[in-house]
């Protein structure tokens, strides 16, 4: 079968899987920019202290 780049068919199908790979990369980085803007170094360093405690 011969694949042909310029069918409107194969452009169509390939721009929507454009678009569906943005959306869900642009989900997962808003996601992933929503945790770093929570994080604050007081709470972390608590945390790590906490956790620190429990091994020893």
């Amino acid at each position: 079968m011969n694949l042909d780049l310029s069918n409107p068919l194969v452009l169509i199908i390939g721009g929507v899987l454009l678009l569906a790979i943005l959306y869900f990369w642009n989900k997962r980085n808003a996601s992933n920019q929503k945790v770093r803007r929570n994080r604050n170094f007081r709470s972390s360093y608590y945390e790590r202290k906490k956790e620190r405690g429990k091994e020893s």
